[in-house]
């Protein structure tokens, strides 16, 4: 079982080297020799996530964690005895899971970065050696020498993946952040699947509350805020669940208008003209340019408030008797964090991934051997896995 298994990985970095033909080596990063074992990490970045599978000498990094955490990962990769990165495979594009990666460069890493090419385009870095996944792996699966690859969109963004990898009758699956209650995004449902070990999103953890009293939550305390403060701030992603919000409220509310930042714009524009990540369908909403005057529903994109144009229009709305409100996660230190604490941000989630009692159906509904919660405080996995 073990050589099996040593071969699978040694065939993942192999994807990493198709297009040049040779072998792509990757910085040193530390001086002490490799685990022995056949083994899967989930490294402690902080917020994000970042999984390193190693046997037989290769290493591959399943996301890389945020900016934030990229100083934890240089700092595990060589506690680990870590001294080269085959490949960097990104689950999608936000900062939990990509945002590491420009630390990781500046730390000698030099293989292939393997993604969807939706999310190559949106990373706000150059990402050097990136491989387009649609390329490996036109339609949804492919070969690569003896390696099979399967993948599907995850529900979670435009560009966001699962994966599945095949090779000499073992298997690994990445759910990636998944959801299935998605009104905007497409999703291919994760059914039927056959892994030895399945790592699936659990980033809700103990609360299970149902997509749609989330969603009656969320519609009715903007409901209440609304009329009390004029204009509610909206921070999100700048892919990802600001279209599914917009959406909500363009069925729920009545007499709303809608304001965006420039990049949210030019985001909701991609999405009327839909296209192979999102749902059939999409209508045209009136969003507009927020000019700091009007009255209504303003999204900004950045969740966390970091950069200072994020800032000032946090504040404008704020100065105005305006209030804002956390859809996601605020992290520590964060300028949102900051609002919440001084009671300046209300808490009103909007689901984008799965709950505990989501995950275990999710595993029901597949054959996995072994399954592995990511994302959750509630359900922290294990440090290391042997396999």
């Amino acid at each position: 079982m073990k050589a099996r298994v040593r071969r699978l990985l040694l065939m993942l970095a192999a994807a990493a080297l198709l297009l040049d033909g040779g072998l792509l080596l990757a910085g040193r990063l530390g001086a002490a020799s490799l685990p022995e074992e056949d083994t899967a990490y989930f490294l402690d970045v902080g917020e994000g996530d970042c999984t390193l599978l190693v046997s037989g000498g290769s290493t591959v990094l399943v996301d890389a964690g945020t900016p934030e955490g990229a100083p934890a990962l240089v700092r595990e990769l060589k506690s680990l005895g870590v001294r080269r990165l085959d490949a960097v495979i990104a689950t999608h594009p936000h900062a939990d899971h990509s945002g590491a990666l420009p630390w990781l460069y500046a730390n000698g890493f030099c293989g292939r970065v393997i993604a969807a090419a939706e999310t190559l385009r949106q990373l706000p870095f150059v990402v050097q050696n990136g491989c387009a996944l649609e390329t490996l792996c036109p339609d949804g699966a492919g070969q690569v020498q003896s390696l099979s690859v399967q993948w599907g969109r995850s529900g979670h963004c435009a560009g966001s993946v699962w994966y599945h990898f095949a090779e000499g009758g073992k298997s690994i699956f990445f759910s990636g952040d998944y959801t299935e209650d998605t009104q905007v995004y497409a999703c291919d449902s994760i059914r039927g699947q056959h892994a030895d070990l399945a790592v699936l999103d659990c980033a809700y953890g103990r609360d299970e509350t149902p997509y749609a009293e989330a969603c009656a939550r969320l519609v009715l305390g903007t409901e209440r805020l609304l009329p009390v403060h004029g204009r509610l701030l909206f921070p999100v992603p700048k892919y990802g669940r600001g279209p599914e919000i917009l959406k909500l409220f363009s069925d729920r509310l009545r007499g709303v208008s809608y304001y965006a930042d420039a990049l949210l714009l030019e985001n909701d524009t991609t999405r009327r003209a839909g296209g192979f990540w999102y749902r059939p369908g999409q209508t045209d909403i009136p969003v507009r340019l927020y000019d700091g005057q009007t009255q209504g529903i303003v999204f900004v994109s950045d969740p966390q408030l970091r950069s200072a144009a994020a800032r000032d229009m946090a504040e404008q709305v704020l100065s105005c008797g305006g209030a804002a409100v956390m859809t996601g996660t605020a992290e520590k230190g964060s300028y949102s964090e900051d609002l919440i604490r001084k009671g300046r941000m209300a808490m009103l989630r909007y689901p984008v991934h799965l709950n505990h009692a989501q995950f275990a159906q999710l595993a029901e509904q597949n054959d996995f051997r072994q399954t592995i919660p990511y994302h959750s405080a509630d359900f922290s996995a294990a440090r290391e896995i042997l396999f």
